[in-house]
């Protein structure tokens, strides 16, 4: 009897000792450091580029999505947009403060239907340089203080413009937003809501609004100064709510000085 309490207890104590020394060497182990990288798929025929919750940085052009500022992309700093990307181009950034270019006229890779963009939570920033989407383009930034940016690209004959063929949305989330947007042609429906916030609107150069009576933009609120504007070349659009102010400028708005 007393052989087997014996035998039983120096194996419970055996037990103990091994998880013991797994635990320690488990804790004592170099934890991983998190990578920022980009994962690219296709998917049903849609090129779709996942992000993490850390800072990442990265380029979309016709030649191949490059990572810059230690970001990769499925591991490396620059690939080739992957054969089957037949649909929409859709971009998912998770968390972070991030930067997103997408620079896509058209070449060796075009977006086949819709462009696609959320960054989650975090101060971010998107440029879209050039782009000619040809189906519906749709932007949520989610909360913190964002920048969305569009613009066309100089070359010698002139600005080659951006082109938006379907419905444009951006939706933004609470944080001091701002909508920049320079040489661009909005050929359908214009649906634009900054969220609560101190948030801007700003185009004074070469843009083109096909449909002006569509076209929506909501800053939200509160509606105060500084930094709640809208600044517009014309007095084209009927659908602006949400702003206090409505500047000759672009210098403040969204809450930057």
């Amino acid at each position: 009897m007393n052989k087997k309490f014996f035998q039983r207890n120096h194996r419970i104590i055996i037990g103990i000792v091994v998880i013991l020394v797994v635990t320690v060497s488990v804790a004592a182990a170099p934890r991983q450091p998190l990578t920022r990288n980009i994962q690219v798929r296709v998917e049903n025929g849609n090129l779709i580029l996942l992000g993490n919750d850390l800072d990442s940085n990265i380029i979309i052009t016709e030649n191949g999505v490059s990572g810059r500022m230690g970001t990769t992309v499925n591991g490396q700093r620059h690939i080739f947009i992957p054969e089957g990307a037949t649909r929409d181009v859709i971009i998912s950034m998770r968390g972070g403060n991030d930067f997103v270019r997408v620079e896509l006229p058209g070449g060796n890779f075009t977006i086949p239907h819709d462009l696609v963009i959320n960054t989650g939570p975090g101060n971010d920033m998107i440029e879209l340089l050039q782009v000619k989407a040809p189906n519906e383009t749709r932007i949520n930034t989610g909360p913190g203080s964002d920048i969305v940016f569009i613009d066309g690209v100089l070359h010698p004959s002139g600005y080659i413009r951006s082109e938006f063929t379907g419905k444009f949305t951006l939706f933004a989330g609470r944080g001091a937003d701002l909508l920049e947007f320079h040489n661009a042609i909005f050929y359908g429906s214009v649906d634009v809501r900054l969220g609560p916030g101190i948030d801007g609107a700003c185009s004074t150069e070469d843009s083109e609004f096909q449909m002006p009576d569509q076209a929506s933009f909501n800053g939200g609120f509160p509606s105060v100064f500084p930094g709640d504007g809208f600044v517009a070349h014309s007095l084209e659009f009927t659908n602006i709510t949400g702003f206090e102010d409505f500047p000759d400028d672009c210098s403040y708005l969204g809450g930057r000085f």
